[in-house]
């Protein structure tokens, strides 16, 4: 019998094909007879109706399993999203609290600050206040206070304003106030000396 090269050809290709797996092939078959509707168990009138009845052809379509699966599935999907908008419901109302304690500690830190800003004015002031070198100055005037007070009492003595025993009493008295404070604010005026002799 003679061969041509196109015979050969064939052959060849033949050869070269993979088997087919008649099970493989009954299985895919299987599947999609599974998620299509079988439409050759419908009658004549069936297929009519089916193509005239929208309702009909509706619940043919939702009797297929696959249809019935992506019901379910959504179905789970809306639950799902409805637990997460009740969830998110609750969160918005927990960040309103959340919201509502952070103005009330950021007010209360307001109130701290400024509480703060005024004891710290307040502190510096006393520090001034209670300075060595403002005490020696407070003493320096309050010596010359005595000092003047002694310088009146004896004009007074002198123009006859008051008695001897009455100038005697008050004038010894700011005597011994001026040299008192002199006293102190001379040894304060030494200590501040030393310090910063020490210091340096």
């Amino acid at each position: 019998m003679p061969t041509t090269p196109q015979d050969l050809a064939l052959a060849h290709s033949l050869a070269q094909r993979p088997p087919t797996d008649s099970s493989e092939a009954k299985e895919q078959e299987a599947g999609e007879s599974d998620n299509l509707p079988n439409l050759c168990t419908l009658s004549l009138d069936e297929l009519k109706q089916l193509d005239r009845d929208p309702e009909f052809f509706e619940d043919f379509i939702e009797e297929m399993s696959v249809v019935q699966y992506l019901n379910e599935e959504l179905d789970s999907m809306m639950d799902q999203v409805e637990i997460i908008s009740r969830e998110n419901e609750c969160k918005g109302i927990h960040l309103v609290e959340l919201k509502r304690r952070l103005s009330d500690d950021f007010t209360a830190l307001k109130n701290l600050g400024e509480k703060c800003d005024r004891l710290n004015k307040k502190y510096f002031k006393k520090s001034d206040e209670y300075a060595p070198q403002h005490i020696r100055e407070l003493l320096q005037i309050a010596a010359s206070n005595a000092d003047g007070d002694c310088d009146r009492h004896v004009e007074h003595f002198l123009n006859g304003k008051t008695d001897v025993q009455t100038f005697l009493n008050t004038y010894q008295w700011s005597k011994k106030i001026s040299t008192e404070r002199k006293a102190k604010e001379e040894r304060l005026g030494t200590q501040l000396s030393a310090l910063e002799r020490a210091s340096i």
